[in-house]
This record gives structure tokens, sequence and C-alpha cells, in this order.
């Protein structure tokens, strides 16, 4: 479906797109293969490249450049962002939620100090 809509197939008259998509975790399949033999001293070390590609998402990337690259070929660019989009939503978006929470805790263990010398010292003063 990327292809589709890098080509300008699967996009409407204000170059929307016509289907709903999610990111992250979609494979697609462009036909190529390599048959191993079963037992083959190669086949740990294939498999573990292709996992190290997946996680780094260097496969994820490479699909975006080829689909980036059609779509500047035939010239049809989406402009229309729009908002009801899918997006991935992970911890570094959370960041600053968490910035204000250690704000937050850095001020009441403040506050809770000097309450504890305030109360100290109005002793003493007795």
């Amino acid at each position: 479906m990327e292809l589709y809509y890098a080509e300008g197939d699967m996009l409407g008259e204000n170059s929307e797109r016509l289907l709903c998509r999610l990111e992250d975790g979609v494979v697609y399949n462009d036909g190529l293969r390599m048959i191993m033999l079963k037992g083959d001293p190669l086949m740990r070390r294939v498999t573990e490249i292709i996992d190290r590609v997946f996680e780094a998402g260097i496969y994820n990337f490479w699909i975006s450049q080829y689909l980036h690259d059609v779509k500047l070929e035939t010239g049809e660019i989406s402009l229309v962002h729009p908002l009801n989009g899918y997006h991935s939503f992970n911890l570094y978006h959370m960041q600053p939620a968490f910035y204000l929470l250690l704000m937050g805790l850095c001020l009441s263990a403040f506050c809770f100090m000097f309450e504890l010398l305030y109360i100290r010292l109005l002793n003493k003063r007795k």
C-alpha cells in the first residue's frame, strides 16, 4: 500500500490518503528470498543479522528512502497532513512530563526540609 501511496494511486483529490494506516510493525514483502538448507552453519549468523537489521530500524529506513525516491519520481507528494492520523508515541514524547515530575519532587523535598527546620527552630524558641 505504501508503494501505491508513493506513486499517487491511493491518494484522494486533496492528496489525502484514502485508507487508514498503522505505522510500526508492518513488514513489506518485496519478493526477495534467500534459500538456506536445513542445518546450514551460516543459518544462525544470517538470522542474527536479520534480527539486528529489524531491531535497529534499518529495514524501515530503507523502505522509507525507497518510497521517498518513488514519490520524487512520480511527483505525487502529499501536502496535506491530517491531524487525525496515527502516530507512534514513545518515551521521548513523555520527556517533558518526566522533567516536570522531577521538578515537583525536588520542590516537595525542599518544602519538607524547610518545614522540618522551621518546626525545630520553633521548638527551640519555646
